[in-house]
């Protein structure tokens, strides 16, 4: 089975590199595309996002797509330009599809609002600007992984946290399934378990990936095989 494992567009794609390991010991075919630094990517950024990793993942036959965190609201955009190459969808601690919104609909007023107050230039400081000093280090313990992991963040543009997502829904045809790695994201899953979707939750942390790549293989291996 080819699994296709997508970094949320605010970290990089460093991400996935230790569950993508311990997929290919286990016989998937993995890939690993990335999105761009957002300051490079022209608007709108859905479709032009979903296009990009489109190309990406094309000519190896059927998928499934796992997702992490903010990169849930660009499935709708990728499966539409991917044409008909992703057959199931895992959020992996990921925001759902949110079209006729903007990511800044997706979150909490508070947050949203202090947020914007730290915008200069139209950027946003870097993902680990947005928490708590050692907030990262207190998740990710290994200092090369951290390094590497912080060397991949950018400033985000606030038009990306602006953009409203285009009114596409998955087909009725694409299965797709929720894992919660971390309470910040039991809305999600219980919304997703609420629909009758396969649900699984890891009490472990919102960048597992790194730190407990055999754990989060293994539920995403379960989800994708049904």
């Amino acid at each position: 089975m080819r699994l296709i494992l997508l970094h949320s567009p605010l970290i990089g794609a460093s991400a996935w590199l230790a569950v993508a390991a311990e997929a290919v010991e286990r016989g998937f075919d993995i890939q690993l595309p990335a999105i761009p630094d957002l300051s490079l990517i022209p608007q709108p950024y859905y479709p032009v996002i979903g296009k990009g990793v489109a190309r990406q993942i094309e000519g190896k036959g059927p998928a499934a797509l796992v997702v992490h965190s903010s990169a849930g609201g660009l499935v709708p955009s990728i499966v539409a330009a991917s044409e008909g190459v992703i057959e199931q969808v895992v959020y992996a601690d990921a925001i759902l599809p949110h079209p006729g919104r903007s990511w800044f609909e997706t979150t909490g007023d508070d947050f949203a609002t202090a947020l914007r107050a730290t915008v200069v230039d139209g950027l946003v400081p870097r993902w680990e600007e947005w928490f708590p000093a050692g907030a990262i280090a207190g998740m990710i313990d290994d200092d090369t992984a951290r390094a590497v992991f912080q060397d991949e963040l950018k400033p985000t543009p606030v038009a990306y946290l602006e953009e409203v997502a285009p009114d596409l829904d998955l087909p009725d045809d694409v299965a797709w399934s929720y894992l919660r790695l971390s309470r910040a994201y039991e809305n999600e899953a219980a919304h997703a378990r609420s629909l009758g979707r396969p649900t699984l939750r890891e009490d472990l942390h919102h960048l597992a990936m790194f730190t407990h790549p055999e754990e989060v293989m293994s539920a995403i291996a379960n989800l994708v095989r049904g």
